[in-house]
């Protein structure tokens, strides 16, 4: 690591940089902690950023690659500090050497205040440690915040212009820069991202209505490429590259674009696919698309027919999600002569789910509840036989007493996830969606069950054993049925 020196006093002092911007706090506020809009105007004139990745929350990493007019790549990385939106945005940022090391250091405070329906945008930068050799580095200060601040002024007006002129259905939105498209589907947040981020399913949906794809290279991570070719019903081929630029599980996948009809005119642009759960068990998935120009946008608009393809996209994603679900999915019910908060506590309560939990014939050997989103339940049985096994469940969701989603796996005493000691090919984990129906003083339990992460072979072993974990959760709901009666 390169050796850190505090700042010398012409480093030392506060640069401090002020905009007026005609739109409001929350749309500025976006263009600083969106990464596909930062991706827009970060950095002097003539520079672009191919990489642009920013977590938006207190803790959470930065890194923009900052391409100069010349070709040459400039990284920089920080981390978040402070959020509060919209009103205060603390990061700190200092560019890479070749290794990856921070050459410096600039803690930089950007203060959002409303004016009478404009916003006042102030930043207050300062240099917190450097290495030697880097003194250079304070000469770029000035002309590269107000290069980038100018850039910024064009980005938000046009989002100003985004947001009145934008359509409200809910459904499409087109815009200055932009696209928007969003849908929901009937089935939980947990699968849809799952059939989202799996190549053997994304080949199967892809594309607007008589397309079909060929992926040459899925790599699902922070800067891993998703390289694919669509195929039109015609015969033309579109060759496609992005590379992914955030990726927040369940939540939102960024990335930037380039494609387009092979030999012929491409698209470039900024894109994110965002997923949110709702209530229901369903999930409203949303496509943004964030073009440099108004030019470059209506081109693919009127070329590519992205408004139009970008739906069935999206109606083929649903398709294939209810193909999966209505494939995949074990449902096992029973009711219970108990109240359903008697019965919910049985599910959620350490001292009572040890007294039935398990196969038929295990003993308790321990096991630690932690209910919460984000929680676990982990114990340990002994078996009949003599010989141990471990699971676990990861709460997702807890609506009480209505409503428990976790997900499921075979675990080690240490809290892993391992593989089913039996069955090489069963799925790593499975979302369980577990209702309490509520029937008088009886209550009506309905567990949902699918395999999470699985490929082909494991989601074929999991639909051959459906009748067989019927059979084998009668015997722990029988237990069940046992401890509420009081037995």
């Amino acid at each position: 690591m390169p050796t850190r020196l505090d700042p010398p006093p012409d480093f030392a002092r506060e640069f401090v940089f002020s905009r007026t911007f005609d739109a409001p706090r929350a749309a500025v506020f976006a263009a600083w902690t969106d990464p596909a809009i930062l991706a827009l105007w970060w950095g002097p004139k003539g520079f672009t950023s191919p990489r642009c990745e920013l977590d938006a929350r207190i803790g959470g990493a930065i890194h923009v690659d900052m391409r100069g007019p010349d070709g040459i790549v400039h990284p920089m990385a920080g981390e978040v500090r402070e959020l509060v939106e919209p009103e205060r945005f603390v990061f700190t940022a200092g560019s890479l050497d070749e290794h990856g090391e921070r050459l410096f250091q600039v803690r930089n405070a950007i203060h959002f205040a409303e004016h009478g329906g404009r916003t006042i945008v102030t930043v207050r930068a300062r240099f917190e440690w450097i290495t030697p050799g880097m003194e250079s580095s304070l000469g770029g200060m000035d002309p590269g915040w107000n290069e980038s601040l100018d850039r910024m002024v064009a980005v938000v007006l046009a989002r100003a212009a985004d947001i009145r002129r934008g359509s409200t259905d809910g459904n499409e939105a087109t815009s200055e820069l932009g696209i928007e498209l969003s849908r929901v589907f009937d089935a939980p947040v947990e699968l849809v991202w799952d059939v989202w981020t799996r190549a053997e399913h994304i080949a199967r949906w892809w594309g607007p209505s008589g397309f079909s794809t060929t992926i040459e290279q899925f790599d699902f991570r922070p800067g891993g490429r998703f390289k694919h070719t669509m195929h039109g019903p015609d015969g033309t081929d579109y060759p496609n590259l992005s590379v992914f630029r955030a990726i927040v599980p369940y939540e939102r996948i960024d990335y930037t674009h380039s494609g387009g009809e092979e030999d012929g005119p491409g698209a470039s642009f900024q894109g994110s696919w965002r997923f949110q759960a709702l209530a229901g068990g369903r999930t409203k998935v949303t496509i943004s698309l964030t073009f440099p120009t108004r030019e470059r946008r209506d081109f693919v608009i009127r070329e590519f027919g992205a408004i139009a393809g970008g739906k069935q996209t999206l109606a083929r994603f649903d398709e294939h999600v209810a193909s999966v679900r209505a494939a995949d999915e074990l449902v096992i019910e029973r009711t219970f002569d108990a109240p359903r908060e008697i019965v919910f506590a049985a599910w959620t309560e350490l001292e009572r789910l040890k007294s039935w939990w398990g196969p038929k014939g295990f003993e308790w050997l321990g096991g630690t509840l932690d209910l919460r989103p984000g929680g676990r339940f982990h114990y340990g049985m002994r078996a009949p036989g003599g010989g141990e096994m471990w699971g676990k469940f990861v709460w997702r969701e807890i609506v009480r007493p209505e409503r428990l989603v976790y997900i499921v796996s075979f675990s080690d005493a240490a809290g892993g996830t391992t593989r089913h000691p039996l069955a090489p090919t069963w799925p790593l984990e499975m979302l369980n969606t577990l209702l309490f129906v509520e029937h008088g003083a009886r209550t009506k339990l309905v567990l949902h069950g699918l395999p999470l992460g699985a490929n082909d072979a494991e989601r074929e072993t999991f639909r051959k054993a459906h009748e067989g974990v019927r059979g084998g959760f009668k015997g722990t709901l029988d237990q069940l049925e046992a401890f509420l009666a009081g037995k």
